[in-house]
């Protein structure tokens, strides 16, 4: 019987740490899990990712093709869109504030050298990392309501509150801030510009709360969705990249 003494103290320590943090409003060491993102490397090349889901920008445009392909040994994401638009979806839901670390890899395969981040006729992107947030909608301005309405008409799909779009840019600064020709609450930060750097692959980490303040000046809400893009609708061009695995960890 005594064996059993150091696990049970063991449990009832633990059970009384729990409580008191519960008590005290701070989540215990143990309830700090990130939040789960399909990894593409341990699923299976040769179709498309298992959690994601595949959504149309609008019914009249063509589908950007998403499947997982081996890369140098490790599964990934390809897509290729050829004057076409569509996304790859997951949704979720933390508070970025807890887990506000977002990492990602990703490769230019085939560039778009006509796209223009700022000139709506040819705002294009090989690759697009977007995260959504919730948020007082009330808050909106008509305008913004409006586009989110027909949005919800011709996608099927409602805007969130607002957006970070992560994106390989065109003719832009690096780490310069666009807001979207269509809404106010869709801001894209460029990591990366133009053909340099095309053909390698290139490793990014940001911070969500600090890039959400910067780009929309308050605080964020709940991340509510992380979403994967390629798209060449407005170009009317092609475009090819490789999507490694994508995750969310706790602030340092």
């Amino acid at each position: 019987m005594h064996s059993l003494e150091p696990a049970v103290t063991g449990l009832r320590r633990a059970l009384a740490i729990g409580l008191a943090a519960a008590l005290l409003g701070v989540a215990p060491a143990w309830a700090e899990q990130a939040p789960e993102i399909p990894r593409f490397s341990t699923a299976q090349a040769g179709g498309p990712p298992p959690g994601w889901q595949h959504n149309p920008l609008a019914s009249f445009k063509g589908n950007t093709e998403y499947k997982l392909v081996a890369e140098e040994g490790t599964v990934v994401l390809r897509a290729t869109s050829r004057n076409a638009a569509s996304y790859l979806g997951l949704h979720t839901s933390f508070d970025p504030h807890r887990f506000s670390v977002l990492a990602w890899r990703w490769k230019i395969v085939q560039g778009i050298p006509d796209a223009d981040t700022g000139d709506r006729r040819k705002e294009d992107a090989p690759a697009r990392l977007m995260v959504s947030f919730d948020g007082d909608t009330s808050k909106l301005s008509l305008r913004d309501r409006a586009t989110a309405s027909t949005a919800r008409t011709i996608s099927g799909q409602a805007l969130p509150y607002a957006e970070l779009m992560y994106i390989w840019g065109s003719k832009v600064g690096v780490d310069s801030i666009t807001t979207s020709t269509h809404t106010s609450r869709i801001k894209m930060i460029a990591v990366a510009t133009d053909e340099s750097g095309v053909g390698r692959w290139h490793n990014y980490t940001r911070n969500l709360v600090e890039d959400y303040k910067r780009a929309f000046g308050e605080e964020p809400g709940n991340v509510t969705a992380i979403e994967i893009m390629t798209d060449t609708d407005n170009t009317g061009g092609s475009a090819e990249a490789l999507y490694g695995d994508i995750s969310v960890q706790p602030k340092p």
